[in-house]
């Protein structure tokens, strides 16, 4: 709780010298702050090297990105549009509706920075190796912000390389499941929650050992930091971004029991937060606007609270074996630093004026407080929060993707000792601390061995994209059978189906995320079928716009082969192409229409944000589209304006009376969007302005 106190906690200077203070070397602790993170760039590019090549890099979602990336680059980016209609995936959907342009926005830079001399794969590739090797940097700036020394703070930033979450930042979520968002967004995570820190503190936060009060608040530049950190943060990784409030406030709460909250901090946090939401009001208004148009929920299994600390501290997850009992040493050890008539371990090279304003052990213990409560208190409290507020789409995923930034932070409780102790031997000592925790990265990271390459698929399947590029129409789809993880072994890749869809150039039904899919069960289609009615199938397949089918099992071709309703026209063993044949009275699949009374639909034009089909009907038909339904596509029959609605499966639907009619569907934005872009551009103003008169005043 917030305590009331007699001097200004913001200006107070403690210039009481506790006792004598050991020698320290001129210039030793700067170099020990620089060497650190230098140290551990180098690790990281060490780590990652397998990456160089000429395929993408691994990870299971890579290539969905590359398919989002491929579109979104000609089709929105150059035409500066912050979003538009994306038609590759499933029945299509708003592209960076709930997954943020962050991510393919960096990519285009990459390619913008080397005059599109590197293709999208090789920017992503980029911004994959970049990812992975900013993040220390960033970590040790997060640990100078709670107030460790430069030289633990260093420190962290090698040891922030033996954290890698499954479920988040470091290389096995990176490499292994393709968190390419997660791991970017860790960068922005550990800068807009330092700079967070470093704005609740207040005036005389220079970031440097010093007296109180050296720098003016606005020079540093602290909220201007965070709330751009903030706002890149949720346009790149909402996720994380939720993970960053709960820190925060888990921060604000740790402050209070240490006795360092202020109101004043909290106006400052307010103003941070007012700053970021304006920022990136262009993405979250539409966001908040259309939630109706959210998918489910696809995730891990959360285990026991109990198991889960059990597996972090036998080395199972996040830490190699023994880190995790070492971080909970370390944070016992920094509680009784601060217990009342404890002697506190003054280190060698610490500053005699803390970040905080204040000096002396006892202050300098109890920020300790701080980044100690703050991680150990998250995973009890993303718990606590499942159970109370039951499973969602966000609290299921604050104790699995939260694991990693505890890491990150955790072992703050490492380095702070360490780099204490060695700090008594002096220069030689932080040298020697370095070294062993650079060896144990090189020999004890968790997924180590997991950058590299997508592998080479099997022959079979590059053919098998060249014939889909000649047999599937534009704008219609194919379906590709699923088949995990027996798939693997006979396509030779994790995923064709997304493999299929990026290198054929033809839209896939197979979806990504269907979490940011309105029409999940369509996604979902093609996983049923090996087991479901070869024509109940095809009914559904066509109805969904689906020209042809890839099947990786050959017992399931011949299976489906026996129908009338799919004709094989393309084989190389294991791998089948099959035709999807329209029902009786149906049109066929790839005019995207469907109804359940007989016409003909011949499609006139299929562009991402531009529909056209002729249809013909001796009566009144409701008819269907095979395309998402949103509230921002438009209907003309004929040349004027005409009603949509939603089906009951998603797609959009429309009535359409006998004889010969024509219908045109257009995606535009709305008003949603145009309030959004105009906040951000007021934020954008105001933040200039703001600048401008502080600069003369």
């Amino acid at each position: 709780m917030l305590t009331a106190r007699p001097v200004d906690v913001e200006r107070e200077v403690d210039v009481a010298d506790p006792g004598p203070r050991p020698r320290r070397r001129p210039g030793l602790e700067p170099l020990a702050g620089v060497a650190g993170p230098a140290v551990a760039v180098t690790l990281a590019l060490v780590l990652v090297r397998a990456v160089v090549g000429g395929r993408p890099p691994a990870g299971e979602d890579v290539m969905a990105h590359l398919i989002r990336a491929d579109f979104a680059l000609p089709h929105l980016v150059a035409h500066l549009r912050p979003d538009g209609w994306f038609p590759r995936l499933v029945l299509g959907q708003q592209e960076f509706l709930f997954n943020g342009p962050g991510l393919t926005w960096l990519v285009g830079a990459v390619r913008i920075l080397t005059l599109g001399t590197l293709s999208t794969t090789g920017a992503l590739k980029v911004v994959c190796v970049a990812s992975v090797a900013a993040l220390p940097p960033a970590v040790a700036f997060l640990a100078r912000s709670y107030g460790l020394t430069r030289p633990a703070a260093g420190l962290a930033a090698v040891l922030s390389l033996l954290v890698s979450s499954p479920y988040g930042p470091g290389v096995q979520g990176l490499f292994r499941v393709g968190l390419v968002p997660n791991q970017v967004g860790a960068v922005l995570f550990c800068l807009a929650l330092g700079a967070i820190v470093r704005t609740l503190d207040g005036p005389g936060r220079s970031g440097r050992s010093g007296p109180a009060g050296g720098s003016r608040w606005r020079r540093p530049g602290w909220p201007g930091l965070a709330a751009v950190a903030g706002a890149g943060l949720l346009v790149t990784h909402l996720i994380s971004a939720l993970i960053l409030a709960v820190f925060v406030a888990l921060t604000v709460a740790a402050r209070a029991v240490a006795g360092r909250a202020s109101w004043r901090g909290l106006g400052r946090l307010a103003a941070v937060a007012g700053g970021t939401s304006g920022l990136a009001a262009f993405w979250l208004v539409p966001l908040v606007a259309h939630r109706d148009l959210h998918g489910v929920y696809t995730g891990w299994d959360t285990p026991a609270l109990a198991t889960r600390l059990a597996d972090v501290v036998t080395g199972r997850v996040l830490f190699p074996t023994g880190l995790g009992a070492l971080v909970v040493a370390g944070w016992l050890y920094q509680v009784i630093r601060v217990a009342p008539g404890r002697r506190v371990l003054r280190p060698f090279s610490g500053p005699r004026t803390t970040h905080m304003g204040v000096s002396g052990p006892e202050n300098r213990g109890r920020a300790a407080l701080v980044w100690v409560l703050v991680p150990a208190a998250y995973l009890p409290v993303a718990y606590a929060g499942l159970h109370l507020l039951g499973p969602g789409d966000v609290t299921l995923q604050l104790p699995n993707r939260g694991l990693g930034y505890v890491g990150l932070m955790a072992v703050f409780a490492v380095a702070a000792p360490a780099a204490a102790l060695a700090g008594r031997f002096g220069r030689a000592g932080h040298v020697t601390a370095l070294l062993l925790a650079g060896v144990a990265v090189l020999a004890f990271a968790p997924g180590r061995n997991a950058p590299g390459q997508l592998p080479e698929p099997k022959p079979q399947l590059p053919a098998a994209a060249g014939a889909l590029r000649e047999l599937v129409p534009p704008g219609a789809r194919f379906a590709t059978q699923r088949d995990f993880p027996d798939e693997i072994g006979r396509t030779g890749i994790m995923h064709p189906e997304t493999w299929l869809a990026r290198v054929s150039g033809r839209n896939s039904l197979n979806g990504f995320n269907l979490e940011a899919v309105s029409t999940p069960d369509a996604a979902l289609e093609p996983e049923t079928l090996q087991g479901d009615d070869p024509s109940s199938s095809a009914d559904r397949l066509a109805r969904f716009g689906v020209t042809h089918v890839v099947v990786t099992d050959d017992p399931v071709a011949v299976r489906l082969a026996h129908s009338a309703r799919f004709r094989p026209v393309w084989q190389a063993s294991p791998i089948t192409i099959l035709a999807v044949e329209p029902g009786d009275g149906a049109p066929p699949p790839a005019s995207l229409v469907g109804s359940p009374a007989p016409l003909s639909a011949f499609l006139l034009e299929a562009r991402p944000e531009h529909f056209g089909v002729e249809v013909h009907g001796d009566h009144d038909a409701r008819v269907s589209v095979a395309i998402a339904w949103s509230p921002k596509w438009h209907a003309r029959l004929d040349g004027r304006g005409s009603s949509l609605r939603r089906a009951p499966d998603g797609l959009i639907e429309a009535d359409v009376p006998a004889g010969d009619h024509q219908l045109h569907l257009d995606y535009r934005s709305d008003s949603w969007d145009r309030l959004g872009l105009g906040l951000t551009l007021l934020t954008l103003f105001a933040q200039l302005m703001s600048r401008i008169f502080s600069r003369t005043a």
